[in-house]
């Protein structure tokens, strides 16, 4: 018996020393070195204020500033997203912020692969966001048993404990600067512009690539949980897809029938989905030359304008003129071949 407790605490003692130096290790990483703009304390400490949340992935992460958004809707708004983020960790998040929080209204963007991304889209890096932004042991917990394999469990701490050591070099050169979290509300832009593929490519690179169009069942639940936790709270939800670069809609296939999901959606909780592909002044308000991040993403830039074009369609009488109905009409009808 004597030497059994003296194995286990010999255990016991390799473990929190074990906890303890990867504690240190990663501890720079997700304080300043991760997602510098959607810090855990950021939240906490402004918890109270905000009567608008931005829920999304990277799309709309850096298409909506939310300073912009405050000054176009009169509101004080936060953005949720997140690099990669599942509709698991958006209603975890969501709900924490709807607990703390006078919320009003909530902006829902639904990007191409929302609802499409399984695990091994998103998988170890996505988690490593999400965790890092935790500030409750609890929902720390929920995550990472509900939706990390145990498979990956080795491999998310090796990646983890990288990202730890790269952050502590720069830390030691004095490389590492301190983000200015509590100006940016949750925004995390595309600081340069990356012109795109220009029209004489549209024709010739028509629909070479393919979009999963197949949404996962996983994603349809927790979507419609965080639409019942805002109907449950009397929230007002307004489901968008932010712009993508006019090039990727004519080489990539399936956005249609990803349309049609997304207003399935709508029309099953009855709130209002505004594609913002499909506006009709799309070219005008987001050039391919200037507007973009990269094909998927805005630049810091446009993350300014857009919120001002979303504030629109929301202030409008009738909205649904601005926008084209599908994609293969707003393509042909902002593009005219020579």
């Amino acid at each position: 018996m004597r030497n059994f407790r003296r194995a286990l605490c010999s255990v016991l003692a390799v473990l929190v020393c074990f906890s303890l130096i990867t504690a240190v290790i990663v501890f720079p990483y997700y304080a300043w070195g991760t997602y510098p703009y959607q810090d855990a304390k950021v939240r906490k400490d402004m918890a109270g204020q905000f009567d608008l949340l931005v829920s999304s992935a990277s799309q709309g992460l850096r298409a909506i500033d939310p300073r912009a958004l405050d000054d176009a809707l009169g509101c004080t708004s936060y953005d949720l997203g997140a690099p990669l983020q599942t509709m698991y960790g958006r209603y975890l998040f969501l709900k924490e912020e709807l607990d703390r929080n006078p919320v009003k209204t909530v902006i829902l963007e639904l990007s191409y692969d929302a609802l499409s991304r399984s695990y091994n889209d998103y998988g170890r890096e996505g988690s490593i966001y999400q965790l890092g932004r935790s500030d409750n042991l609890g929902l720390w917990v929920e995550y990472f048993f509900r939706q990390v394999p145990p498979a990956d469990w080795a491999h998310l701490l090796y990646d983890t404990m990288n990202r730890g050591v790269h952050t502590w070099r720069q830390l030691v050169a004095g490389e590492l600067s301190v983000p200015k979290h509590y100006e940016t509300h949750g925004f995390w832009p595309g600081l340069e512009s990356t012109p795109m593929p220009g029209p004489e490519n549209y024709e010739k690179d028509y629909h070479t690539e393919a979009l999963s169009t197949v949404p996962q069942e996983d994603n349809l639940y927790w979507l419609d949980m965080c639409l019942s936790l805002c109907r449950e709270r009397g929230v007002r939800v307004v489901m968008i897809a932010t712009p993508l670069s006019e090039y990727m809609l004519w080489s990539t296939s399936g956005f249609d029938e990803i349309l049609a999901t997304h207003r399935a959606v709508s029309e099953k909780w009855g709130v209002p989905f505004y594609d913002f592909n499909l506006k009709k002044d799309k070219l005008e308000r987001y050039p391919e030359e200037t507007a973009y991040f990269d094909q998927h993403h805005l630049c810091e830039a446009s993350a300014r304008d857009f919120p001002y074009d979303l504030a629109e369609v929301l202030m409008s009488e009738n909205p649904d003129a601005l926008f084209y109905g599908s994609y293969e009409e707003a393509l042909h009808a902002r593009y005219q071949a020579p």
